[in-house]
């Protein structure tokens, strides 16, 4: 039983950091810290970069709330190798339109999601960077192509449960014994976000159903689609009959879940990161814990990453990959860069801290979120099944649907 608080050594390795930086994009929603305890005692890298340059300068492009960590990987890197860097803040939509519509114009090094891989790939723009050991497996799946990696994960987000320890003293093993602990039958045991994909898909893959299926060129077959086959179907049918059984409630705008939570409408709820900043933020006593079985299955979470690129394009190019691959990467920054965006760490280093080794475990056994454009429809389509199960729909009539209307484009 604990709360969480800030961590002294990630404020200091923060808020030491100073760079020059272009006015941010004020699109960009206001950044939401992740307020964690850290265990990890691995350093920044301060390796000595021997490179030819034909400049001497690196410009790297980068959300507003991770300027100030990146900006600590480049004192570092220019101490190393003499090579100034220069940190500037773009939103993240700004910043992909002008790279692909001309990479000659774009930065050296930039940050972004995983959902960027097919994009960048398919335009050449993506260098091959290495992947360093620390970083957990799901992280590093997510950027890697055809046996290549074109990305170095610094963070990660996926689900796991929150457990309030006073309500409910034992986490249930599995989904189908939610209902057991929570006190009388008519009282609530788990929350859940409306209209989330990212619920609906550990009971769609626990039992071998899958949202597209691999492709050895492109990553995802948009055209081979797993939401209705018999894993899938068994999958919903589970979550169906916990629905009926456990007394699970739905956040909505008027009662966000972590709103619910901390009101004590019930023990358990499903989320993110953002979760877990927002639990922080309230103050409230929990426990992170990987979400339970289904089916007796684990249950493979969705997992988003997001990761340095280096320009493939760039006139400095090896310069960029040593700025990536051994500073930006090297968990004593990759680390505080997630913390200021509001992510969790992709590092393993992170397997003891009781708030985040939960969201290590998840996305050790998770799945990346697929990088074609089908994606988008086909998130928007498990959230509507879920919603449909929620209201009492037939669970294989609900995934028949969210199937068809994914091949149908919408």
């Amino acid at each position: 039983m604990r709360r969480i608080h800030i961590s002294t050594t990630i404020l200091a390795l923060v808020a030491a950091a100073c760079t020059s930086t272009a006015a941010p994009d004020t699109t960009l929603p206001t950044p939401t810290s992740l307020i964690v305890t850290t265990t990890s005692t691995l350093p920044p890298s301060t390796l000595a970069v021997p490179v030819e340059t034909t400049t001497d300068s690196l410009e790297v492009w980068v959300p507003d709330d991770a300027v100030r960590p990146v900006g600590a990987a480049a004192d570092a890197f220019e101490i190393d190798s003499g090579i100034r860097v220069e940190v500037k803040a773009l939103g993240y939509e700004a910043m992909l339109a002008v790279i692909l519509a001309d990479p000659n114009a774009g930065p050296d090094v930039f940050i972004g999601p995983h959902a960027w891989l097919g994009q960048l790939t398919r335009a050449g723009i993506a260098e091959p960077l290495a992947v360093r050991s620390e970083v957990v497996a799901g992280a590093a799946a997510a950027v890697i192509l055809r046996g290549i990696a074109y990305g170095v994960p610094l963070a990660l987000d996926t689900i796991v449960q929150f457990r309030d320890p006073v309500a409910r003293a034992v986490a249930p093993a599995a989904v189908e014994d939610l209902a057991s602990g929570c006190g009388p039958d008519s009282d609530p045991c788990l929350i859940l976000p409306a209209g989330s994909g990212d619920v609906l898909y550990p009971f769609l893959t626990a039992l071998g159903g899958y949202l597209f299926a691999p492709d050895e060129f492109d990553g995802w077959d948009e055209d081979d689609i797993g939401v209705a086959d018999s894993g899938a179907v068994a999958g919903g049918l589970i979550l169906q009959s916990v629905i009926d059984g456990a007394g699970i409630l739905i956040g909505d705008d008027e009662t966000p879940p972590v709103d619910r939570f901390v009101e004590g409408d019930a023990p358990l709820i499903w989320g993110d990161a953002a979760t877990l900043a927002a639990l922080g933020v309230a103050g409230v006593v929990y426990l992170t814990e990987p979400i339970p079985t289904i089916g007796s299955e684990p249950a493979p979470t969705p997992i988003r990453v997001t990761a340095a690129w280096v320009n493939a394009f760039s006139p400095d190019k090896e310069a960029a990959v040593a700025f990536a691959e051994d500073y930006l990467a090297a968990p004593g920054n990759a680390d505080p860069i997630a913390v200021a965006m509001g992510l969790a760490p992709a590092t393993i280093g992170y397997d003891e801290d009781p708030d985040l080794v939960a969201f290590i475990q998840a996305a050790r056994r998770g799945h990346p979120v697929p990088t074609i454009t089908a994606t988008d429809l086909a998130w928007i389509e498990l959230g509507a099944a879920f919603d449909a199960i929620r209201d009492g729909e037939d669970a294989t009539a609900a995934l028949i649907a969210a199937a068809a209307n994914i091949r149908a484009g919408g």
